[in-house]
């Protein structure tokens, strides 16, 4: 497996647990650390679109 696939698979799982443990907060009252975990989501969301754009330029 190329170290590229692999780097995507680690953003992907990173992604899944940021979004899981987002909801997980909001379901238990901790309302600031579930939107924080929410944008860091988001934030590893772009960035895995524009490194998909990047790695097929390559």
């Amino acid at each position: 497996m190329d170290i590229k696939y692999i780097h995507v698979t680690l953003i992907v799982v990173s992604i899944a647990l940021s979004l899981g443990f987002g909801f997980w907060t909001l379901s238990h009252s901790y309302m600031t650390s579930g939107f924080i975990s929410f944008a860091i989501g988001a934030g590893l969301i772009v960035y895995c679109v524009r490194f998909i754009k990047k790695m097929k330029a390559l």
